[in-house]
């Protein structure tokens, strides 16, 4: 393994209240607004119904909501929600109808009984049942089982556009890097493309795992070589294609995962300083993005737009293509940004 990988931090020690399907839910989600610490003794259930409860308390906004609302309650929740406990004995969730988490007996090898937040035993849950089924990603044609705290993308017209610019692309095929590689979409994307060497980063531990053990599913493993590094890491120039699909908004960051949702200051100045310095003579660097960043967020500098506007690279295509609504109509529009040096 590259590193210590992330997982949802043990509970060792606690004093926390039990509850079960007797204590009315409204209480128990006014008890964790509170800051009071309760542990489940019955069901599975009865910890989501209590989840259930407090997102109404906290008035969970609508999916359409903005940016900043969205945010607020997203903190408010997190904040609450750690203190309503599942206890986990011989490394599962020790409750009645507990769905399975087996990435309980990976991340624990050190702690058989503990107690975990329910919201991270169902994320844990959720993750294991992603990881057992794979993800069908028509672009590779074949599933992606994304391990535990890796990125998967929630649709796929961006993956389809980057497929699109690809097929056309002329350049040269030698050395290609997938700079925050998440579950590994973009570096398979290349290697299926032929190109000889694919090179793929990414800053959290548990993506690196995660492309790594889908290599080893893979019958014939594409030549991609792993670093857990930020940005382009130590992979050394020249590399005739830069390719990332980095976060499309910016925002606080409170967990790993919020590094593949969210950029921060000086974000994407340190990965063009990278890029200009690596790319080949004739090179390409291809950001995958969306508008979604001037539909949410139009006080934030466009980052690709201020990067350009320093000219240092140049704009030689940007493709873009709508978004299909997931459940109402929409303005979205995922793009594909392909740049030279100048």
């Amino acid at each position: 393994m590259p590193a210590a990988l992330h997982r949802p931090e043990p509970v060792l020690r606690h004093r926390a209240q039990p509850v079960d399907r007797n204590v009315p839910t409204a209480q128990a989600a006014a008890w964790l607004r509170e800051g009071r610490s309760l542990i489940v003794t019955d069901r599975f259930p009865t910890g989501l119904d209590i989840l259930a409860a407090l997102r109404v308390q906290l008035d969970e906004p609508a999916e359409d909501a903005g940016y900043v609302r969205k945010r607020a309650f997203r903190e408010a929740f997190q904040s609450a929600s750690k203190h309503l406990l599942a206890p986990i004995v011989g490394r599962k969730v020790a409750l009645a109808d507990a769905p399975a988490a087996g990435f309980l007996a990976e991340l624990y090898p050190d702690h058989a009984d503990f107690a975990l937040p329910v919201e991270d035993a169902k994320v844990l849950s959720s993750a294991w049942e992603w990881y057992e089924q794979g993800v069908y990603f028509p672009v590779l044609g074949y599933r992606v089982h994304p391990f535990y705290g890796t990125y998967i993308p929630a649709r796929m017209e961006h993956l389809e556009l980057f497929g699109t610019w690809l097929a056309k692309y002329q350049g040269a095929r030698d050395r290609a890097i997938d700079v925050g590689t998440g579950s590994g979409v973009l570096a398979l994307q290349m290697a299926k493309a032929g190109f000889r060497q694919v090179l793929a980063t990414d800053i959290n531990p548990n993506a690196i795992e995660s492309v790594a053990r889908q290599l080893q599913r893979l019958p014939r493993a594409p030549a991609i070589e792993l670093e857990h590094a930020d940005l382009l890491g130590a992979f050394g120039g020249p590399i005739d294609l830069i390719v990332s699909n980095p976060p499309w908004m910016k925002g606080e960051v409170g967990r790993t995962l919020d590094l593949a949702m969210y950029f921060q200051d000086g974000f994407f100045e340190r990965f063009f300083d990278q890029a200009r310095q690596r790319l080949a003579p004739g090179g390409r660097v291809v950001i995958v993005f969306s508008n979604i960043i001037e539909l949410s967020q139009p006080d934030v500098p466009h980052p690709i737009q201020t990067e350009l506007d320093r000219g240092r690279f140049t704009l030689v295509e940007k493709l873009t293509r709508r978004v299909k609504p997931l459940r109402r109509r929409t303005r979205e529009k995922v793009e594909v940004w392909e740049m030279a040096a100048v």
